[in-house]
């Protein structure tokens, strides 16, 4: 009961904008309060959550590649196709000698890289060149120019991989396997304030990750490298370059060094913050 009390406690505040001290609490509000705390422990018993958080983006490729939210471009797409109402891509590289090579990119201008979650259900398939010890592929990441502020990626062990500030920051998630093959449905939530990174796969937390202390984003526009006094792998880097990018671009290719997705993709949803753990399970993205 202690922990309902609290609950409701903290419900009150949230709804009303008061924050209560119950020992200090006015009689005048006692009705009030009596009938709020009625209700909600109504909801309680019942087991009812509060609903998922909205998205900033939502994707479906239900057909289309359009925004379901209605705000935001669609995603730029050549060389894709739409298959059993997901997006199929087919793993070869846009910039590649080769023909064929794929483009999906979309921009979700209001976001702010300090803080953001991203989440998408896929099925992947293996690459061509997949036997190659140090081959890792991609999965989804945020910044397709110069510099890269986010990704996920697959490693050659086949684990998942969360990846910051054009990979200066590098963390596999040792044990959490993305197998080919199976619907998969991974959301990554970003605090850079906080210092926090939570991975979730298949509606379950697998990790938490914990950012340096010096760490901050950099944050290159389209076109700017870093000079070459700052090339490297320095920590002093991280603290440095704190630029503008209006477009906030996505995609399922790594530019950088040349690694793209290949399989389905059957929906992304995109956040404009950091969500908590538990909002990260109540995503509505099932494997």
């Amino acid at each position: 009961m202690r922990n309902v009390a609290a609950r409701l406690r903290n419900s009150f505040a949230r709804h009303s904008g008061m924050a209560l001290s119950m020992s200090k609490v006015s009689t005048s509000y006692l009705p009030v309060i009596a009938l709020f705390a009625v209700c909600s422990l109504i909801g309680v018993c019942r087991g009812e959550q509060e609903p998922a958080p909205e998205p900033l983006a939502h994707y479906r490729f239900n057909g289309d590649a359009k925004d379901a939210k209605g705000v935001h471009a669609d995603f730029e797409l050549e060389n894709t196709a739409f298959k059993d109402d997901a997006l199929y891509l087919n793993g070869h590289y846009e910039l590649s000698v080769e023909k064929g090579g794929y483009r999906a990119i979309c921009r979700t201008s209001g976001l702010d890289i300090a803080g953001y979650t991203v989440a998408l259900r896929f099925k992947s398939e293996p690459h061509r060149i997949e036997e190659f010890r140090s081959f890792r592929s991609n999965l989804f990441t945020g910044g397709v120019s110069s510099y890269r502020w986010f990704g996920l990626q697959r490693s050659q062990n086949g684990n998942l991989v969360v990846m910051l500030n054009n990979g200066l920051f590098r963390h596999e998630i040792k044990g959490v396997a993305l197998e080919h093959h199976k619907w998969t449905v991974v959301a990554c939530s970003v605090d850079i304030p906080a210092r926090t990174v939570i991975a979730a796969v298949n509606g379950k937390q697998v990790s938490i990750i914990r950012l340096p202390m010096d760490f901050k984003v950099i944050d290159l526009p389209k076109g700017i490298r870093l000079p070459k006094e700052l090339e490297g792998r320095d920590v002093k880097l991280r603290t440095m370059l704190m630029q503008k990018d209006t477009k906030k671009e996505w995609s399922f290719t790594d530019y950088g060094h040349g690694r793209c997705f290949h399989g389905l993709v059957d929906e992304i949803l995109i956040y404009g913050r950091a969500l908590t753990a538990g909002e990260l399970e109540k995503i509505p993205l099932r494997p």
